[in-house]
């Protein structure tokens, strides 16, 4: 039992989680829904078995965790309620004596009993698997995914924050940081909070936003109930209109303010800022 199951391989923490295994010399099995999309992917990585995973599918459990010490778990947008959805594969992971289960989980989540993310840490408290879950704030990425569409077609960030701020957190950094947690032990069992190096507000992200991209990025400011109707208009689905809808207004609460030095600690530098990331990114919005 030597090998680094990731889920969501292809996503954006877990491909960067690959990454970062393979810098530590792991063998890693990638799971992912898409094959075709995943062996793409990862074709020029040595040590990366890609193995067809689904949560709902009981039969490509046991492939994934034949020979695995320890998991990346992250939950997919789609799966809102956990105990029907991930307990069969956690308790199969309990099964097969997995060492160590790394959750990215959610900025707060100690504090909202309501979210999915809670459900699934109580779930593995539960199961007695050895855990780490990592607690961060708003992706950077989720500008370049969630919301690149209205950025890149109609020039603004539709997105009902108020004037709070939020300690985002590059995807990159947090992937360091739970390759580290999969491989290191004193990190066992505990609960980390992690964010960026700053705190910002939505006109200061459409600021730099439009300073990389040299054209004017607006920021929209609807409220809570008319960003759900216009997120579902525009495909999302209602599930994930909802928990977008609770996400934002946890951040009008003030709960994604809070800056913490805990990242810098484990990752042995400083996070990605803000700006470096809309430079990196630049291309998902031309």
């Amino acid at each position: 039992m030597d090998k680094y199951l990731v889920t969501g391989a292809s996503g954006n923490i877990g491909q960067y989680v690959v990454d970062e295994l393979l810098t530590f010399k792991k063998d890693i099995k990638a799971a992912v829904h898409n094959i075709e999309k995943a062996k793409n992917l990862f074709k020029d990585k040595e040590n990366v078995e890609v193995v067809k995973f689904d949560f709902l599918d009981k039969k490509t459990f046991g492939k994934a965790l034949e020979g695995v010490r320890a998991i990346f778990l992250v939950r997919p947008p789609n799966l809102a309620e956990p105990q029907k959805d991930m307990l069969p594969f956690l308790e199969a992971a309990k099964g097969k004596g997995i060492e160590k289960i790394v959750f990215i989980s959610l900025l707060g989540v100690e504090k909202n009993p309501i979210v999915p993310h809670r459900k699934i840490e109580t779930i593995i408290k539960n199961l007695s698997i050895p855990y780490v879950f990592l607690r961060p704030s708003f992706f950077m990425q989720n500008l370049n995914t969630n919301h690149r569409e209205e950025i890149k077609e109609r020039d603004e960030l539709y997105i009902p924050a108020g004037k709070s701020k939020t300690s985002f957190i590059d995807t990159r950094d947090i992937a360091r940081a739970a390759a580290i947690s999969l491989i290191e032990d004193k990190y066992k069992n505990t609960a980390i909070t992690l964010t960026g190096k700053e705190a910002i507000n939505y006109d200061e992200v459409s600021k730099t936003l439009s300073e990389v991209l040299e054209r004017n990025i607006e920021y929209k400011n609807p409220s809570l109930l008319k960003f759900r109707k216009e997120r579902v208009k525009r495909g999302t689905p209602k599930e994930f209109a909802n928990v977008m809808m609770l996400l934002y207004l946890m951040t009008k609460l003030g709960t994604a303010k809070d800056i913490t030095y805990d990242l810098e600690k484990i990752i042995g530098r400083e996070p990605i800022s803000f700006k470096q990331y809309v430079i990196d990114h630049k291309d998902y919005w031309k």
